[in-house]
């Protein structure tokens, strides 16, 4: 078996029907993106767009994993700041009452795990109700 120089230095070269965006990315190994069908771009772009999500779904699910275990909760307003950088610490009704007026509360409900808060303290929604 003879080997010639002109075996050696053969690349495969790109079919005819290839696009110049597969020519160019055999021949640099780089992709250039403005020659990219659409078709290509697209499907790029819908991976890249599940890789960006997976830790924008999986840090709330460990956070909320750990709320419903007890491990972690929910810190409140404990007080404010005001003008020269004194700080007024809010007693109990009050840290009520800005718990009570935060969006989330308005949305979800009482939140049970509430750090700052005892069972004692926190009024009853339903007075009348019983559970």
């Amino acid at each position: 078996m003879n080997i010639t120089t002109n075996d050696l230095s053969s690349k495969p070269k790109p079919k005819a029907k290839d696009s110049e965006f597969i020519q160019e990315l055999v021949e640099t190994g780089r992709a250039n993106w403005k020659k990219a069908p659409k078709a290509v771009k697209t499907r790029y772009y819908g991976i890249y767009l599940i890789l960006f999500s997976i830790p924008l779904i999986i840090i709330p699910s460990v956070e909320m994993y750990r709320r419903l275990e007890g491990k972690s909760t929910k810190k409140i307003r404990q007080g404010e700041v005001l003008e020269g950088q004194e700080i007024r610490k809010f007693d109990e009704a009050e840290k009520w009452k800005v718990e009570k007026d935060s969006w989330m509360y308005k949305i979800f409900g009482r939140d049970f795990f509430l750090d700052g808060f005892t069972s004692k303290t926190m009024e009853d929604d339903n007075k009348g109700e019983k559970r």
